[in-house]
This record gives C-alpha cells, sequence and structure tokens, in this order.
C-alpha cells in the first residue's frame, strides 16, 4: 500500500466518530466496505470523494435538523427576548351567598335606622332694638350673627316669630329667558349643616314664649322634610350672656340646670316643660359692686372693642358646642 493510499485510508476512519450518525444502517455499510477493501486498487479517488461529499450532506442534513427545531420546541426554544405568550385572564369567581350573609349584620334594614345627626334650632336671647344693639345683656345675638356669617348662611330676615338665618340652600340656574338666576335646591345643602339660628324680638325677661312658638313652628318643618317622619328629632339650643363667668368663657350645661338668676333662662324653663333643651352660656363678667342698679348699668352699657373681640373670640367655643350636640355627645 503506498503513503498516500495510508493516509487516506486513516484519515477516512478518524473522521467518521466525529460526525453524528444520521443513517446507521449507511454507516455499517461503509465500515465494512472499508474493512473488505484493503488494496491500492479498491481505494480510488473518485470513490473517496464521493464519500465525502456523502459525509458532507450527511453533516449539513444533521445541522439544518439541529437549526430547525420542531414545532413541539418551538416555545420552549423560542429567544428569551421574546416575551411568552400571556396566559388567560382568570375569572373572577361570583359572590357567594355567604359572603352576602355576612354582610347583612352591616347593613340594618331602614326600619331600624337610627338618627345619628340632629338639625339644631338655635335661639340666641337678649333685648331687641338699636338701644339694646352691641350690650353685654345681648351678648348671645353677637354670638348667633357672628357664627352666621362665617357660615355663609342667609343674613336675619323676619321668620317663627323672630329673626331667622338659614342655610344657603340655592344653586346657580340658567335659562334663555331669565339667564342666570337663583333657585332653590335642597340637595345643595347637607343634612349634617343645616342649623337654623334664630334671635328673640321681645323683651328678655319674657322670651320664653316665642322661643316655644318658634321651635314647636320649626319642629313640624323638620317632620315634615325628614326621611325619618313623624320619628325625627331636632334639638333646641339657646345662647345666652352669663354674668357670673369670665368674658369670654363658654359652659354647656342641661336647660333644666338653675338660671342662676337670669330672667330670661327663667322664662325659657317655664314655657319649655316637657321639652329637652340644652343651653350655651357666654361668660360677660361682672363689675366689681353686686348693686343691682351697678350690674343693670353693666350688662346694658355698650361694649368695648376689646369686649366684643373677646365675645367673637368666644365663637369657636361655641360653635365646637354646636357641633357635639347635634352629633348627639352631648
Amino acid at each position: 500500500m503506498s503513503n498516500a493510499s495510508a493516509r487516506a485510508h486513516v484519515a477516512s476512519l478518524t473522521a467518521a466518530p466525529l460526525i453524528p450518525v444520521a443513517n446507521p444502517a449507511l454507516e455499517n455499510h461503509q465500515t465494512s466496505t472499508l474493512q473488505e477493501t484493503d488494496s491500492d486498487e479498491a481505494i480510488k479517488p473518485t470513490t473517496t470523494q464521493s464519500r465525502k461529499e456523502k459525509r458532507r450532506e450527511k453533516k449539513q442534513k444533521h445541522d439544518s435538523a439541529l437549526a430547525t427545531p420542531s414545532d413541539t420546541d418551538n416555545e420552549a426554544s423560542s429567544p428569551p427576548h421574546k416575551p411568552p405568550n400571556k396566559p388567560p385572564k382568570k375569572k373572577r369567581k361570583p359572590t357567594t351567598d355567604t359572603t352576602i350573609a355576612s354582610l347583612l349584620p352591616l347593613m340594618p334594614p331602614a326600619k331600624d335606622a337610627v338618627q345619628k345627626v340632629y338639625p339644631l334650632l338655635i335661639c340666641s336671647i337678649g333685648n331687641p332694638g338699636s338701644t339694646y344693639a352691641n350690650t353685654l345683656h345681648s351678648a348671645g345675638h353677637v354670638i348667633t350673627s357672628y357664627i352666621s356669617e362665617r357660615k355663609g348662611y342667609k343674613p336675619f330676615t323676619k321668620g317663627l316669630s323672630g329673626l331667622v338665618s338659614r342655610p344657603d340652600d340655592t344653586k346657580m340656574s340658567f335659562s334663555i329667558i331669565r339667564g342666570y338666576s337663583r333657585v332653590q335646591d335642597p340637595s345643595a345643602l347637607p343634612p349634617s349643616d343645616y342649623w337654623t339660628f334664630w334671635q328673640s324680638t321681645t323683651l328678655m325677661n319674657m322670651s320664653g314664649a316665642s322661643v316655644k312658638k318658634a321651635y314647636n313652628e320649626w319642629l313640624r318643618t323638620v317632620k315634615a322634610q325628614s326621611p325619618f317622619g313623624s320619628a325625627a328629632q331636632g334639638r333646641l339650643v339657646v345662647v345666652h350672656d352669663e354674668l357670673e363667668s369670665a368674658l369670654g368663657k363658654v359652659t354647656v350645661r342641661d336647660g333644666g340646670a338653675s338660671a342662676k338668676g337670669h330672667n330670661g333662662l327663667k322664662s325659657c324653663q317655664q314655657q319649655l316643660g316637657g321639652i329637652k333643651w340644652w343651653r350655651v352660656g357666654v361668660g360677660i363678667g361682672r363689675p366689681e359692686s353686686r348693686e343691682p342698679s351697678v350690674v343693670s348699668r353693666y350688662v346694658l352699657g355698650k361694649m368695648s372693642g376689646a369686649q366684643r373681640a373677646a365675645l367673637e373670640k368666644s365663637a369657636v367655643g361655641v360653635y365646637a358646642a354646636l357641633e357635639e350636640i347635634a352629633e348627639g355627645q352631648k
């Protein structure tokens, strides 16, 4: 055997195991042919070329098979930068009867509903007219006017046998004929803010009768407009001056508590028997002398700027007390 033939023979045997076998039967046939043909004439250049081409073809087929995965492996071998298919959205499970049943105790039926916020009729007692305006004895009027104005209520006008200031329950409306105008809209008013301020127009010592008349008329309106109907409750609060307290001090008491010589409170207690009501006193200080004439001049005299400022400052405490009464905390 020549050296060239020997080298060709050895190269063909060495290269065969490095290529994956695509057709085992053909490979076995080629191996047996190489073992049987051991002469120089059996290994011709054309035959060796043909085998190389076959090997090359087999390798190309094998490589192409590796490069083109099957349909079943397509998703698993997809490039990492491609996002996987979105999983189908899970449908929400319908609310079960058990869940609804667990919520029922939190939602009492309408017939068992309890009124938690109470409309207020806030009455101030004092002496009427310009002669007694801006006096310490009419401190209640100063307070109700101050709070009503700060809350943006309507100005005091005649009503309920006295002067009334109510919330602004109107809104702006537009029509082609009249243009912009205000129309009444009860829905514009939050129920929790339905307070009515009332000022007595009678003398302090006889204010009880007009307070009772105003309260009864107001309560009828509350019951007619409330979703609770005849079971609706409204609360009465009387704001007054308090001689025995420091200037601007706020006190809250039951209406039946001792009047401490206040003739306006005595008149209210006589007229409001059987009615639950509250009173909010605003301190006006007192003179050093306890002589009736001195005390009278003190309470009926015009307030100084400092005294009025102290009363207006006390409106914060009065307002807090009214909120507590409206929310049933008093």
